[in-house]
């Protein structure tokens, strides 16, 4: 079985992925044809998981396209359009850079929406496009990348309604998913955590969203995965407060979980739900900003999280070491800030008992899954980590067998002197 890593191009697009998991947002350059299906499977990834990526199309002229010549990679039928037309179905945004007069916009509103809505965009950039001239004015100016503004009487109404509901509870907790790191909450987050002191859980997907040594944090919850006392305390709770929550299979435990709707407020980048009430529209960040501000504290009732299990058994220095031994150790190990890449299968469920030290950051592809993604994944990261002037250390865990699909790219990693750890 293989991976988009059998390829140069697949191996970048994993690579791609987490560069921009650490540095916010990457592009990923490729021939057409043979080149862009090639890494096809790594931007499908970054898709699902809501990775920004700018995947960069060098393609055929303009005079080539509508003459519809019989070139090479191409499938010899004279459209142009196929694999474009393939990559529409993961991308939010699609840009044919066909006139120069309208390219700079076209640029920046692709650049724009990749941001905003944290997902893949394509360019497909014709050869003769390259040298033509465009208007530059707007270099002078930076692009704007501020979210749109809920309306503001929809928003205040969600929140209205989130403070009745948290102000009457009796045993909230909070819950931290993957889409509240990928659409950049972490700070409304915290800032929720902090005046509350609720008690506060990550997903396997949102592990590394919340600093582990926090007095409020309880540990991971993936249904009928966690440990008893995590899933004791989310599932009898009288009120969860989700966000960004991917209710993945891999991510519940099979969908394991045990929480009811009528107990739970999910807050989502591009609309909020309130028990049975969806909102559309309204995203996350204005609604956790004013709901920060606006909780009483008087009416608050809190109750303590239960403590984060992460102390390995005691060895009795058999031969054999059990994964209920080796993944709670393994938080030992790890240093304030490293970055953990986990691949799909055993180490991306051990490291749910592994206790991260403060500041680390846990990049794992668990709804995607596509085998040798972290190798890719873990070299991203760290050229990431570099370019943002860090010394962070990247740690890789990863089998054999996925492995040896991008081996050949530790070479890599080592000519641009890499801080990486496998």
């Amino acid at each position: 079985m293989g991976g988009a890593g059998d390829s140069p191009e697949g191996f970048l697009a994993y690579a791609a992925d987490g560069y921009a998991r650490i540095k916010g947002i990457s592009a990923l350059v490729t021939t057409f044809g043979v080149g862009e299906l090639s890494a096809i499977n790594g931007v499908a990834g970054a898709f699902s998981e809501h990775v920004p990526v700018v995947h960069i199309v060098g393609c055929p002229s303009t005079i080539s396209q509508r003459n519809g010549m019989l070139l090479h990679h191409t499938l010899g039928n004279g459209d142009f359009n196929v694999f474009a037309n393939m990559s529409a179905e993961i991308s939010c945004e699609m840009a044919r850079l066909n006139n120069p007069l309208e390219i700079a916009d076209q640029i920046d509103d692709a650049l724009r929406e990749c941001w905003i809505r944290s997902r893949p965009v394509y360019i497909m950039l014709p050869t003769d496009m390259a040298e033509k001239q465009v208007e530059g004015a707007r270099l002078d100016k930076p692009i704007d990348l501020s979210e749109p503004e809920n309306e503001p009487e929809r928003e205040n109404y969600v929140v209205d309604v989130v403070l009745r509901y948290l102000h009457a509870s009796k045993s909230a907790v909070i819950l931290v998913d993957a889409c509240a790191i990928r659409h950049r909450v972490l700070k409304e987050v915290h800032d929720l955590v902090e005046k509350t002191q609720l008690p506060v859980f990550v997903t396997p997907m949102g592990k590394g969203a919340i600093n582990e040594d926090h007095p409020s944090y309880g540990g991971v919850y993936a249904g009928t995965g966690s440990q008893p006392e995590v899933a004791e305390q989310v599932e009898s709770a009288d009120l969860v407060l989700s966000i960004g929550s991917l209710k993945s299979d891999f991510n519940t435990a099979g969908f394991s979980y045990r929480t009811s709707k009528l107990k739970s407020i999910d807050f989502h980048s591009d609309h909020c739900i309130v028990r049975y009430s969806e909102y559309p529209g309204v995203a996350m960040r204005g609604v956790l900003r004013k709901v920060v501000e606006g909780i009483d504290m008087s009416k608050l009732t809190r109750q303590a999280p239960p403590h984060a299990i992460h102390t390995p058994p005691a060895r009795d220095y058999e031969q054999t070491i059990t994964q209920a031994y080796f993944w709670p150790r393994v938080g030992d190990y790890l240093k304030e800030n490293d970055i953990v890449v986990t691949e799909t299968g055993t180490s991306n469920f051990g490291i749910w008992e592994t206790k991260y030290p403060r500041g680390v950051t846990g990049i794992t592809q668990i709804l995607w899954g596509s085998i040798g993604w972290s190798v890719g994944a873990a070299q991203g990261a760290a050229l990431g980590a570099k370019d943002a002037g860090t010394d962070r250390r990247t740690v890789l865990f990863v089998g054999d067998g996925s492995f040896q699909l991008t081996a050949q790219e530790v070479s890599t990693m080592i000519r641009h002197n890499l801080r990486v750890t496998m």
